[in-house]
């Protein structure tokens, strides 16, 4: 039974029966010599017939880390927007006492708005 390379996922499957899955969905027996110790991500497989499977370069390597950690960044800060989110709750108490305090000095009140922005800003720095 072979070892085969899904296309589309870029799984890694061994031991598997033939007749399981079509022959231009997969790599099969590759060869990973050239994207050893790299996770799949990065990693181009060429288009059936091809067996290609090559490493991207490094600025396309930093170029999906960045797309990651812009994900993950905006999904913590959509956590605020969540109904029943803890962080939710704790970002609104601590706007409304800062804005307590702003209107004590006579500064304008922070919106939510500008709560996520500022929050935003400082993930990562």
């Amino acid at each position: 039974m072979p070892t085969i390379l899904v296309r589309a996922t870029k799984a890694v499957l061994h031991s598997v029966s033939e007749a399981t899955y079509n022959v231009d969905d997969v790599i099969e027996n590759p060869d990973l010599s050239a994207v050893t110790g790299y996770p799949s991500k990065y990693w181009i497989v060429a288009a059936a017939p091809s067996t290609s499977i090559t490493l991207m370069d490094a600025p396309a390597r930093a170029a999906v880390d960045a797309a990651e950690l812009e994900a993950a960044r905006n999904a913590a800060v959509a956590k605020i927007d969540q109904v029943e989110s803890e962080i939710r709750a704790l970002a609104l108490v601590l706007l409304d006492e800062v804005n307590t305090l702003r209107a004590q000095h006579s500064l304008a009140a922070r919106t939510t708005a500008q709560l996520r922005a500022a929050i935003r800003a400082k993930l990562g720095s």
